[in-house]
């Protein structure tokens, strides 16, 4: 009886089945609750969290929508972050079995089919807006996507979401063309200073690749740290990069990945 709404809506929310089936004055909310559990009864879908379904494709062997689509619609201003946005734009190296996503509204991490799906706060600074976005089309449903530019100042911001310094340098080898300037422009919007000289390191040790005009480089130049910064705290044998008042770990300065 729901079949129309399931084909358009392969995952949803309680409130927006609800919602739909009010404007064609259908079913009372005592009768959709049954109707509920009764179509998870018989697998035609299944409940992500609470208030949150996926439905189940029976011409697929009953396969579930991707854990893309389930983050990019979690809540409702959800945007696809960090890893998961590498993801996204096929330039990830590796997989991981956790999906990152940016929520303005409060929202605690939850687990669906092996998969971990963590919200995070987007940075205080930002919140006037949220630039650096697209919106795409998945499977019928809108979703919000980090830009490249952005995913990879976001991803050397918190590294943590990242999937690691080597994921975020392999990232770069599968990208054609960035447009660093909008890269700088959203890493001085961010007015972190260790976030500002790592992205001037990444960029400088990519600046063949990327044709990175010096200029750019200057101007992060300016805005960087003080004092003495680390890329990363966890290393042991780290070189210091003048240019960025940054101690960067021997590992990434020599790529020792690509060895």
């Amino acid at each position: 009886m729901l079949d129309e709404f399931f084909a358009q809506h392969p995952v949803f929310h309680y409130e927006e089945l609800l919602s739909s089936l009010r404007q064609e004055k259908r079913y009372k909310e005592t009768t959709l609750k049954s109707l509920l559990r009764y179509h998870i009864q018989e697998e035609h879908i299944a409940r992500i969290r609470r208030g949150y379904y996926a439905v189940i494709d029976g011409t697929k062997n009953h396969s579930l929508p991707d854990s893309l689509l389930i983050a990019g619609r979690a809540t409702q201003h959800s945007l696809i972050a960090y890893h998961s946005a590498l993801v996204f734009h096929g330039i990830a190296y590796s997989m991981l079995n956790t999906v990152f996503f940016i929520s303005e509204s409060s929202c605690q991490p939850f687990r669906f089919q092996q998969t971990t799906y963590q919200p995070i706060s987007s940075p205080t600074v930002l919140s006037q807006g949220n630039p650096e976005i697209k919106s795409y089309d998945r499977l019928g449903l809108t979703i919000h996507v980090t830009t490249i530019e952005r995913t990879l100042v976001d991803c050397l911001d918190k590294t943590k979401y990242s999937g690691g310094f080597e994921e975020i340098w392999q990232a770069a080898h599968l990208i054609e063309f960035i447009d660093a300037e909008r890269m700088v422009n959203y890493a001085l919007l961010l007015n972190n200073a260790t976030t500002i000289a790592k992205l001037g390191f990444f960029l400088e040790q990519h600046q063949a690749h990327f044709e990175i005009d010096e200029k750019i480089l200057s101007a992060l130049e300016n805005k960087k740290p003080k004092g003495t910064h680390y890329l990363s705290k966890e290393s042991q044998e780290n070189c210091y990069m003048r240019r960025w008042n940054l101690m960067v770990p021997l590992a990434i300065k020599n790529r020792i990945w690509e060895e």
